[in-house]
């Protein structure tokens, strides 16, 4: 187990003993389809017989976690900078990552012309080859090491806003996660095309998608039509889901066909003391059976309850 390193809009960290409450203990494959932040797959106890999927959307994201996981320690020498304390280094930054595409296409162009025998003869591409070869990995950790100094310096995490604080990057979390994700398989692919592609049914397969009318808040668009989309794909699944949702009357209908815990928590992107935030749980299953007492865990989220509950489950617990 170990704690996110970086801040996310809407991370799990703290709701980690209240999602885990709800599940089922005999599987055999645990997928995460919207990884994010990755609060829940670095809290989620490891065990020999699982297979835990992280995945997500995002490249900068995606491409932080393997260089944590495989690369840990080239990142963490690349983190010895100094933390920036203005916005000028902030959009240095942010401009450097936005570039990576085209990047990317100049050191494959040069690696092309290595290959041309009008250019280079064999024997010389093989001498040059590693360099190139190094210089794209090397961007690979920068890439992430730029990415995580621009999320730490974020107002909250939102990645793309600056925060005017002083800052110390919490680089120990690198070191922690790196082992917690080493029996973890890490994705780059479209969610749905995860959960149909690992859906089986001694899986649990949890979504934390963007939430509804907060999709603004992240790198990958997620329209209203891919709600709909998210909603199908899981309503037919054999595995058991579990879904964080906002609470709306918009989510509440279009899952009725599903059990709907209800509860509110703390909201610390509001700017005033003691305000509160609505989300739901969502299983197809019953997640009763599964459930600890209230007040187990703190005093951080209020009210959990079951507020719906389907005519018919699409999936029994066996």
């Amino acid at each position: 187990m170990a704690r996110p390193f970086i801040p996310w809009v809407g991370g799990k960290e703290k709701l980690i003993p209240y999602i885990l409450s709800v599940f089922p203990s005999k599987v055999s494959q645990y997928v995460e389809a919207f990884g994010g932040g990755g609060a829940m797959i670095l809290g989620l106890p490891s065990n020999p017989k699982r297979l835990d999927i992280y995945n997500d959307l995002d490249s900068d994201l995606v491409n932080l976690f393997r260089c944590a996981k495989e690369r840990s320690n080239a990142l963490l020498r690349e983190l010895k900078t100094l933390p920036f304390h203005s916005r000028e280094e902030f959009e240095r930054y942010k401009d450097f990552v936005s570039r990576r595409e085209s990047y990317f296409k100049n050191i494959d162009d040069e690696i092309s012309v290595l290959y041309d025998r009008s250019c280079f003869t064999e024997e010389q591409c093989a001498e040059l080859l590693p360099i190139f070869e190094e210089r794209r990995e090397l961007f690979d950790v920068q890439r992430a090491a730029d990415y995580f100094k621009r999320a730490w310096g974020s107002f909250s995490g939102t990645i793309s806003h600056f925060g005017v604080k002083p800052l110390k990057l919490p680089t120990d979390r690198i070191e922690d996660g790196a082992k917690r994700l080493q029996n973890v398989v890490i994705e780059h692919k479209d969610a749905l095309d995860l959960i149909r592609e690992r859906d089986k049914k001694d899986t649990i397969i949890y979504c934390d998608p963007p939430y509804y009318k907060a999709e603004k808040s992240y790198e990958v668009q997620f329209p209203r039509r891919a709600h709909v989309r998210l909603w199908k794909t899981l309503k037919s699944c054999e595995g058991y889901v579990i879904v964080s949702y906002n609470d709306c009357p918009y989510i509440r209908n279009l899952y009725k066909d599903f059990y709907i815990l209800a509860f509110t928590r703390q909201n610390p992107l509001a700017q005033k003391a003691g305000a509160k935030y609505y989300e739901l749980i969502i299983t197809n299953y019953d997640p009763r059976p599964f459930m600890s007492p209230p007040n187990l865990f703190g005093s951080y989220v209020e009210d959990m309850k079951l507020v719906r509950k389907p005519r018919k489950p699409l999936k029994i617990i066996t």
